[in-house]
């Protein structure tokens, strides 16, 4: 078969979530071949392509609307900050391009629903960058639940550290204090664990939630952690809370706490706690931070285990990450999930990735979990 061509919007020469996540796999698989990067300009995408040798056949553009213009071109991939999406994505649409856009699809509901509506109408393949449910970690816990491990699941309780969301902050996410941005503490890093919890459990069927910023002004630091000196006003929430019912057959309750700031005493497995509590056993899930759309194998610090009420017992369950369990086989941890997103893609598993619509759903539960809170924005 024939690789995907893909016009990548954001691949840019420094450090980014496009260079960790996507790159490592685009350039070691057969299924796939970067053609052109769209970058703020020609130089820039230039630039790019020298700095992570790329072949000199790259295309190098400097406009969303000349990268959607190039009929080499067949998926276009868009890793660059959320509330620039909307304006990346229109000119790949109506030239007819599938496209991969990173979550959040848009800066909110309503841009979303006409890009859906946009791609519908011009009939491309979509995909969303919400990658928690090809996690390891979150299948294992799946696996162990529809096994009847816990036998009826009673309750799930999740609360986490969101570790870039704090007193202090990088300046390159700057942006992500503006609640008018629409990437933040809920919209990004919430809605990633949200998307693990209830692939591994059912959706949610009702919630009540509360917001909170209680870091209203956040130190700039550069991306090694030193302070710049500057600080900006933070008016998106950097609290999350949501309380509820999943809709399993047996109604789970369930609380979710997510909170910014550093784990307790930066301890590697304090970041997480998940606890799943059924008739005959709990679950405990631990990590170094909440980002289950990371989670790989166990040996990328996340730990499953099971206490069996009977026997008194415990036991970890390991975790086989399989193919990209390791750095040595060429995709980094943050690209693992990423990797087998677009594996599922390229092989046409439509149940395994989350398309447009799916994308829409999930913007408009983030709606409903503002205006739950009560939150002005």
């Amino acid at each position: 078969m024939a690789p995907i061509k893909i016009g990548f919007i954001g691949l840019s020469s420094s450090q980014s979530w496009a260079v960790w996540a996507h790159l490592p796999y685009l350039k070691n698989t057969s299924k796939y071949e970067i053609v052109a990067l769209c970058n703020s300009s020609v130089a820039s995408a230039e630039a790019a392509i020298k700095t992570h040798g790329l072949p000199s056949t790259v295309k190098a553009y400097g406009t969303y609307e000349d990268l959607a213009a190039d009929p080499n071109v067949e998926l276009v991939v868009c890793s660059i900050r959320v509330d620039k999406h909307y304006e990346a994505l229109l000119p790949a649409l109506k030239a007819g391009k599938d496209v991969f856009c990173e979550w959040p699809l848009a800066s909110n509901a309503a841009q979303a629903e006409e890009l859906l509506k946009i791609a519908k109408e011009k009939g491309v393949k979509t995909l969303v960058g919400l990658q928690a449910g090809m996690s390891p970690t979150v299948r294992k816990v799946k696996e162990l639940l529809d096994g009847g491990r816990v036998g009826r699941l009673l309750s799930s309780s999740f609360v986490g550290a969101a570790t870039l969301v704090g007193e202090s902050g990088p300046e390159a996410l700057a942006y992500t204090n503006d609640d008018k941005s629409g990437g933040n503490l809920l919209t990004i890093y919430a809605m990633h664990s949200l998307e693990g919890i209830t692939h591994a459990i059912a959706p949610i069927a009702s919630f009540s939630s509360h917001l909170a910023t209680v870091h209203p002004v956040v130190t700039l630091t550069t991306a090694t952690g030193t302070p710049t000196g500057a600080t900006v006003p933070r008016t998106a929430p950097d609290q999350v809370m949501l309380h509820g019912t999943l809709s399993n057959p047996s109604h789970t309750i369930f609380s979710y706490h997510l909170r910014g700031g550093p784990a307790f005493s930066n301890s590697p497995s304090t970041g997480l706690s998940w606890t799943l509590y059924g008739t005959k056993a709990t679950i405990l899930i631990t990590g170094p931070n909440s980002f289950l759309n990371i989670a790989d194998a166990t040996s990328s610090g996340f730990k499953i285990e099971v206490f069996e009420h009977e026997s008194g017992t415990t036991e970890e369950v390991v975790v086989d990450g399989g193919e990209w369990s390791s750095e040595e086989k060429g995709v980094p941890l943050f690209g693992r999930n990423v990797a087998r997103l677009y594996e599922a893609f390229a092989d046409g598993e439509k149940e395994a990735v989350l398309g447009w619509e799916e994308a829409v759903q999930r913007h408009e539960f983030v709606k409903s979990v503002y205006e739950k809170a009560g939150w002005k924005r």
